[in-house]
């Protein structure tokens, strides 16, 4: 069964703000977008047949986190099934309703590992407040400019309601109209209030006249807000680390951000080793001369405890999936890291999963593992996306 049919696509323009994921890579005509077609659509052919069905369904939705969410589960039985493993879905557990979504088993069927995909995300408000925002973006993004202009955008405040959106663009075009400036250097701006919602608009110029304008705004403004990523991991972690009771063979949670929180870099693994062996404070001590000594510690909020108090060894390993759509799977800076418990009951074996990560070795300190990456695992091509 097929996610993304066989027909004739046209479409040239990117994506757009707020667009579902399904309905942006079904109807997009760039080779890189073919590509993955035909990579996602071989990935749910190796599914089982019964879970086919429900897989696409899933993919098919309209809220792009679900969509995002069973990539995550499809991704990984790919690389499961790629590394020569049989993958037995939704397997009988120790919790007497409640499954896991795979049994990992040898060729010969011999139980090898239980792996459970989980994903922090944004609320159900706001999911609610992006489509929200979206439609006005949308809206915005095509009203009538001033040849060589451009708009930038800021949401300074994101109401409830949804407002009349003829009234809102009518009003820009005419403002967009009357404040057009042949300096650059002068970019007139306003705050446009529809409802409860507040916009804030700047008019920009120097943009050449005679090519025709398909998007009228040129940039965004983002949310200011404070990351607490290691706390969605932890948070990921203790909701789905006891859900199936205890295993009789090593148990993998993968968790994946859906939700943006993490930074990408260095950052992604420090906030990885944060959530499972604690977060780290500055102790400052003073003596009576003066002097400032600190030193670094970890607090005892870890996942998985210290050496002399260990936590959750059922849970033998931990992955981390930074972003969920697969385009940045050769980028450095967005690698998945593995990080295997130290204590754990039921040790993940090496050759399972073996991507690169962290571990705690023996002196205490935090060494890197190699390991392979997830990219050359599931055999992406190179250049990964495809060139178009």
């Amino acid at each position: 069964m097929k996610l993304f049919e066989d027909k004739e696509r046209t479409r040239q323009e990117p994506k757009k703000q707020g667009e579902a994921d399904f309905a942006f890579y079904d109807s997009c005509a760039w080779h890189s977008m073919e590509t993955y077609r035909q990579l996602v659509n071989g990935w749910i052919a190796g599914l089982p047949e019964a879970e086919q069905a429900e897989m696409v369904a899933r993919m098919k939705d309209s809220d792009s986190a679900h969509y995002q969410a069973a990539l995550a589960e499809l991704t990984l039985h790919a690389a499961l099934s790629k590394l020569g493993y049989q993958i037995e879905i939704h397997p009988d557990c120790p919790h007497p309703t409640r499954k896991p979504d795979f049994l990992v088993k040898t060729q010969d069927g011999a139980p090898v590992a239980y792996v459970e995909v989980t994903t922090f995300g944004p609320t159900l408000e706001a999911v609610g407040m992006s489509n929200r925002e979206a439609a006005i973006y949308n809206a915005i993004d095509k009203v009538k400019l001033p040849a060589g202009f451009r708009l930038s955008y800021d949401a300074i405040a994101r109401g409830a309601s949804s407002p009349n959106l003829n009234n809102l663009c009518a009003e820009i075009e005419k403002w967009s109209a009357e404040n057009a400036q042949e300096d650059p250097e002068i970019m007139p701006a306003k705050t446009f209030v529809a409802d409860d919602w507040q916009i804030e608009l700047t008019l920009v110029g120097g943009f050449k006249k005679d090519i025709p304008v398909k998007r009228s705004i040129g940039s965004a403004m983002g949310d200011a807000r404070q990351v607490q990523a290691e706390e969605e991991i932890r948070a990921a972690l203790k909701k789905k680390g006891s859900r199936y009771g205890d295993f009789a063979h090593p148990y993998v949670v993968v968790v994946v951000d859906c939700k943006g929180e993490l930074a990408g870099g260095d950052s992604n693994a420090d906030n990885f080793i944060e959530a499972v062996h604690g977060t780290v404070y500055t102790e400052f001590r003073t003596f009576a001369d003066g002097a400032i000594e600190t030193e670094d510690k970890r607090r005892n909020n870890g996942y998985w405890g210290r050496p002399d108090s260990p936590r959750h060894p059922n849970v033998s390993a931990a992955i981390l999936l930074p972003r969920p759509h697969l385009w940045d799977l050769r980028e450095d800076r967005w690698q998945p890291l593995i990080m295997r418990h130290p204590w754990a009951a039921h040790p993940l074996p090496d050759e399972v999963l073996p991507l690169p990560g962290w571990k705690l070795n023996e002196e205490g300190e935090f060494a890197p593992v190699e390991g392979t990456r997830l990219a050359d695992i599931l055999e992406l091509p190179e250049p990964w996306p495809p060139e178009d």
